[in-house]
């Protein structure tokens, strides 16, 4: 099953992000399986904050949690807020091709 996953930066996420980056990317590479699509959402006019979309496949929530909860990012607190929900992938061009 797909699993969205979207995280709303703490105040110090900006900075937080910075200091972070490699070893939080190195995360991510280590979860390629698992991963489907991610990256940041910068600050849009009127909010101060960025913040990360991801999509993941997983056996279960708690499994992407478990995940989630490993990165770095959300080890420093670049994240105040993290949701994980259950995504059903119908259409679009980022569908993942299935035998």
């Amino acid at each position: 099953m797909y699993y969205a996953v979207y995280c709303t930066d703490s105040a110090e996420g900006t900075r937080l992000r910075q200091e972070h980056m490699d070893p939080h990317r190195a995360y991510v590479a280590s979860h390629s399986d698992k991963l489907r699509l991610a990256g940041p959402c910068p600050a849009a006019e009127g909010h101060a904050r960025e913040a990360s979309l991801l999509v993941i496949e997983g056996n279960s929530a708690d499994e992407v949690r478990a995940i989630m909860e490993g990165d770095p990012y959300y080890k420093a607190g670049v994240w105040e807020n993290v949701v994980v929900r259950p995504f059903r992938a119908l259409s679009g061009s980022w569908l993942p091709k299935k035998a």
